[in-house]
């Protein structure tokens, strides 16, 4: 039985700063880039993962002019209260709509490019899903003038929080040492990959970190991994928060954490691990639960599918919100092999219980790309018109109630897989990475409040 809890459950303080259903194949995804490891000790190579690198693309052209960098930012963090995303300041509901963000490589000016080829072709995108970094992102301030721009143009972005050649979370039972849930949470070193995300994605603008991409496919058994993954980077943000050596102590935001969840078995598969991923208490919860979605293989089926997966979702009363990761089913599966995107048009009128969407993608899987390249002079594909158009009427972004939530208890088993508690999945050290010193440098409200600004 779920204990319901009234009044309103807000997420932590902020401050400013597949089997797919029906046809619907199930599709890899594009795995975050190598990037250097601060982790004490060497980690080993992770066992063969079913997400593929991007598709290969062509070099980009030379770059135009480049974007002059904002000085500060402007958009205020976004957090959890209740079922559902709102802007810290002014309290309104925040309905995110946008796209799957391609790999660009080491040149940020080429990211800042192909950003502003996608604001110019939907000025209302105001979210992004980025699944590989530049290695300068990892241990430089590299990255902080995309950021800028993207803050500029409205737009908030949801990063990685698992990496490949460290920071990674294993594809198989064998990656772990010893087969266990504590076994595998140790074997790629992911918590120090996360501890170094929080320090350097500190930004107003990170909408969340994804702490894991569909692992539920082959590893559902150790999904108690994902729950300590959130528990141990919760920690370290309250850690940075309250211990006196800390450059953030007093400041700290509690940037979400979201897990992307694949559509395996549809919603007899889907919903039991929602439930799971929101049981116990705030402290092992992710504070968003996202669906790679691929159930939309034409107009007729997919508005039947998303129609009774929102009514679920509103029926659940989550202590969190419910997003759509990835959004779209591969273009295998649709007839002509071009996807209509009649999804997107009136989509929060229609399914309000649905607080955003990241379509997938721009490019990077051949399967679902939008483009015939990564980058900003890319070729656009007639699926990738369509889906821009139909940006333009994304419609209403009505306001639900989140008066009152839900919060499942913690089942001993999904689907058949004995589930460890969380509290048997130990931390460990992380070396640097968890020290005080690796906490982010904090952030000031600039002068006359119209901006935040980095103290350096």
């Amino acid at each position: 039985m779920a204990g319901r809890i009234k009044g309103l459950l807000s997420a932590a303080a902020l401050v400013t700063v597949t089997l797919s259903l029906n046809g619907c194949g199930h599709k890899p995804t594009p795995s975050p880039s190598p990037s250097p490891s601060p982790s004490p000790t060497p980690s080993p190579s992770p066992s063969p993962s079913p997400s593929p690198s991007p598709t290969p693309s062509p070099s980009p052209s030379p770059s135009p002019s480049p974007t002059p960098t904002p000085s500060k930012f402007t958009l205020s963090p976004i957090e959890v209260r209740g079922s559902h995303l709102y802007d810290s300041k002014t309290s309104k509901q925040f309905r995110a709509q946008g796209i799957g963000f391609p790999n660009v490589g080491e040149n940020v000016d080429d990211w800042i490019d192909v950003l502003n080829r996608i604001n110019k072709l939907a000025p209302n995108t105001n979210v992004i899903r980025i699944y590989e970094l530049p290695t300068c992102a990892f241990d430089t301030a590299c990255f902080e003038k995309f950021m800028l721009v993207a803050d500029s143009l409205g737009i908030y972005v949801v990063v990685p929080g698992t990496g490949t050649q460290w920071g990674w979370l294993p594809g198989s039972a064998s990656a772990c040492d010893p087969q266990t849930a504590s076994g595998c949470y140790k074997a790629g070193g992911v918590l120090g990959f996360g501890q170094t995300m929080i320090r350097q994605f500190n930004y107003p603008n990170t909408l969340a970190i994804v702490i894991g991409n569909e692992f539920d496919m082959q590893m559902a058994k150790f999904m108690p991994v994902l729950k300590a993954y959130a528990r141990d980077l919760k920690k370290h943000m309250q850690w940075c928060n309250t211990e006196d050596t800390s450059p953030t102590k007093g400041s700290m935001r509690m940037i979400p954490l979201m897990y992307a969840n694949s559509d395996d078995r549809g919603n007899s598969g889907v919903i039991p691990k929602a439930d799971y991923m929101f049981c116990g208490s705030e402290d092992v919860s992710v504070d968003i639960f996202g669906l790679n979605i691929e159930r939309w293989c034409d107009d007729a089926g997919g508005a039947g599918q998303y129609s009774t997966l929102n009514g679920i979702i509103k029926a659940k009363e989550y202590p969190g919100a419910f997003f759509f990761s990835e959004m779209g089913c591969s273009k295998t599966n649709v007839k002509g092999g071009t996807r209509t995107w009649t999804q997107v048009k009136g989509l929060f009128s229609n399914y309000p219980s649905v607080d955003g969407f990241a379509a997938y993608v721009y490019a990077g899987n051949k399967d679902f790309d939008m483009f015939d390249g990564n980058f900003a002079n890319a070729t656009e594909y007639k699926d990738g018109e369509n889906f821009f158009d139909a940006m333009k009427e994304v419609g209403d972004e009505p306001t639900e109630s989140t008066s009152v939530v839900t919060r499942p208890t913690c089942p001993s088993s999904i689907l058949g897989n004995p589930m460890t508690s969380v509290d048997d999945v130990e931390a460990y050290d992380t070396g640097k990475a968890g020290l005080a010193s690796s906490c982010p440098q904090p952030y000031k409200t600039s002068a006359g409040g119209k901006g935040v600004e980095i103290v350096v």
